[in-house]
């Protein structure tokens, strides 16, 4: 009987949590398992998962049988120490510990909306900041690195070489963010002599979202420090995105710029095969539908002006729109839902629910917003469901990854998220295209480009050439 190559996977965010960035190691898993790997997942279990932690048991059933999976404990000493809890808890609202106690089809009240925002309060400069606080936060960065998942550290390293002894794993696989698992596997590839992948789901050191955080700090440095070391020690490392590549090459130069190869996001076919049967016959309404968390610079503040600014010329009438924003959404973009009472009708907040039922909600949309004004490095992973779904894709995005993946393959429309003329414009058109039923795609090669299975086959062509395998 010929051997199977063995892998050892290392992926915090596994299920049932329900974090971003969980579907690509369940896609990988998934489709390696059908190319002849034998695969052990090294994760957390979930009763030390962090506080507030998103989870959906519906996501256990992707996992394919005979997957070995060792989920070890995380030290639950420090979250009381830093009171984790309660930050947590602070930052964001709407959350729920299993999505299926999640209300499926009922909206939050606009008055918890408007309550909620009325509470927040603007966050304090560091120059305002007390010199005791600042001995707080050094602590906090101090014991937090690379993450605040760094506590899962001693259990995995030693988990992960038992598990090594007994099975001789051909090749380790590690998934970030949290970028404690690439630490995890750096450890594992120095006491096993194995070759390593570091798969960056997310810029990390230089990422546009955090580049005013982690200046000029202790904790910017660190990182800085640790994504070096983990550069240099890996056999290959994966990004998303040709825009996050060119971006690593510039920064890392000669022999490291050679390590990087691009392995895009996708969407699992096999989510989508009873679904586009199961759809009901859509509303007689225009419906617009975001998934997913909104944070940071998420903010659809300009997007509800334009709707607002559409209905008020007459362009659409109330009852004839429906916006659905499904998913946490952090307590400072609150502020852009709480001055919405005239568009009470409209705009529909519903909490996190399970996949399954996102990707309905997704189904019976005309159309599909994507907010990603932050950053021209990462492509937003519901994307890629949007495309499974041949539904058109209004981007909210500057120049960058995510406008080249719309305009390349011709899957919708791109605006700049401060230019509300434009965003005013286009509602305009596609509201005359849904009148029109002219919002029809084109796919243009984008739904074989991102379908899992052959995504997956680069990564295990990838996994073959390093691990010296057939």
């Amino acid at each position: 009987m010929e051997r199977k190559n063995k892998l050892l996977a290392i992926a915090f965010i596994y299920p049932p949590m329900a974090r971003a960035g969980v579907h690509r190691s369940v896609r990988f898993v998934r489709y390696l398992k059908e190319l002849g790997w034998d695969i052990t997942i090294l994760t957390a279990a979930e009763k030390y998962y962090p506080p507030q932690t998103p989870v959906d048991h519906g996501l256990n059933s992707k996992i394919p049988a005979g997957v070995n999976l060792a989920r070890t404990a995380v030290f639950q000493g420090m979250y009381k120490l830093f009171n984790l809890k309660v930050r947590r808890a602070k930052n964001k609202i709407g959350g729920v510990k299993d999505k299926r106690d999640a209300p499926q089809t009922t909206p939050i009240p606009h008055a918890e909306l408007t309550s909620v925002a009325g509470k927040i309060k603007s966050p304090k400069s560091n120059a305002g900041k007390s010199k005791k606080q600042h001995v707080k936060d050094f602590i906090f960065d101090l014991f937090t690195l690379p993450d605040k998942e760094v506590f899962w550290l001693p259990y995995a390293v030693a988990r992960g070489w038992r598990l090594h002894r007994q099975n001789k794993y051909d090749i380790i696989y590690s998934t970030a963010p949290p970028f404690t698992g690439h630490l995890i596997a750096l450890f594992l590839k120095k006491s096993s002599g194995k070759p390593w992948i570091a798969d960056f789901r997310d810029p990390w050191a230089r990422a546009p979202m955090k580049k005013k955080e982690l200046a000029g700090t202790f904790r910017g440095r660190a990182v800085h420090f640790f994504e070096r070391k983990f550069i240099e020690n890996a056999d290959k490392v994966i990004l998303n995105t040709d825009w996050a590549r060119r971006e690593f090459r510039q920064f890392y130069k000669g022999k490291l710029g050679e390590k990087f190869v691009v392995i895009n996001n996708g969407f699992d076919p096999e989510d989508f095969e009873n679904l586009q049967s199961a759809n009901s016959p859509a509303p007689a309404k225009f419906r617009i539908t975001h998934t997913g968390a909104l944070y940071r610079m998420r903010d659809p503040g300009n997007f509800f002006r334009a709707v607002d600014a559409v209905i008020d010329a007459g362009i659409i009438a109330k009852n004839e729109i429906e916006v659905n924003f499904i998913g946490i959404i952090a307590r400072e973009i609150y502020k852009s839902f709480s001055n919405l009472s005239h568009l009470e009708d409209v705009v529909k907040v519903y909490p996190p629910v399970s996949h399954d039922e996102a990707l309905r909600f997704q189904s019976q949309a005309d159309v599909l917003l994507a907010l990603q004004p932050g950053t021209n490095l990462s492509i937003p992973g519901k994307i890629f469901e949007y495309i499974a779904l041949k539904k058109y894709i209004l981007a909210v995005t500057i120049p960058g990854a995510t406008a080249d993946l719309v305009c390349n393959y011709h899957l919708g429309s791109v605006v700049d998220p401060n230019d509300f003329e434009a965003m005013k414009r286009e509602l305009i058109q596609l509201v005359e295209k849904w009148r029109h039923d002219k919002l029809q795609l084109n796919l243009n090669g984008a739904y074989e480009k991102f379908n899992g299975r052959n995504l997956t086959l680069e990564l295990h062509h990838l996994l073959t050439e390093l691990s010296g395998g057939r």
